[in-house]
């Protein structure tokens, strides 16, 4: 084995050094899964950020769907909706709106409010669904108008349909901003 004169240690790890190192990564590994698994665990069904009931503010309920990070997810969020429903999303793609989507757009969805910046023809294609549809580029300006353009009974469902995209660090840092914007109502 090649040994290093100048400051005397093995160039090569013997074999006690290499289980020491392997018992290290496989402890960084246990610990990183263990992460994972606690924040699986608190992403069951009912938990925030998953259709969470936020508050119902003259008959209006606000409902936190901030984990619908895709189109597949707002689908199952819209599909629960039992009131005419004021969707806050963003998508951007017009790509990522599948044709059952639309159906359960067309049938729960009277109004939507695109958070952020958008693509002119997600714009185009949902105007032409035949609902009214808004911009605002920040979520107290989305939950305001979400508020002032629906009527008591109806439910305002935040389902962004995206991930983050660096406005925000997690999908639950943008759950807690949307819940912080109805708060202000």
């Amino acid at each position: 084995m090649a040994t290093n004169k100048n400051i005397g240690y093995n160039v090569f790890p013997t074999t006690d050094n290499r289980n020491s190192m392997a018992a290290a990564v496989a402890g960084r590994l246990l610990h990183a899964r263990n992460q994972s698994l606690n924040e699986s665990l608190s992403d069951f069904e009912g938990s925030a950020n998953n259709l969470e009931l936020v508050k119902t503010i003259e008959g209006r309920d606000f409902i936190n769907d901030s984990r619908s990070t895709n189109a597949n997810a707002v689908w199952f969020a819209l599909e629960s909706m039992t009131k005419p429903t004021t969707w806050i999303m963003s998508i951007e793609d017009r790509e990522n709106i599948s044709d059952s989507l639309v159906d359960i757009i067309n049938e729960k969805v009277k109004h939507i409010i695109i958070l952020g910046v958008y693509n002119p023809e997600i714009m185009e294609f949902l105007s032409g669904l035949g609902k009214q549809v808004d911009c605002c580029m920040n979520m107290e300006d989305a939950v305001r108008t979400a508020y002032y353009t629906s009527d008591s009974g109806d439910a305002i469902l935040f389902a962004p349909g995206t991930t983050s995209f660096g406005m925000y660090r997690t999908y639950r840092e943008r759950g807690e901003k949307f819940k912080d914007a109805v708060a202000q109502l």
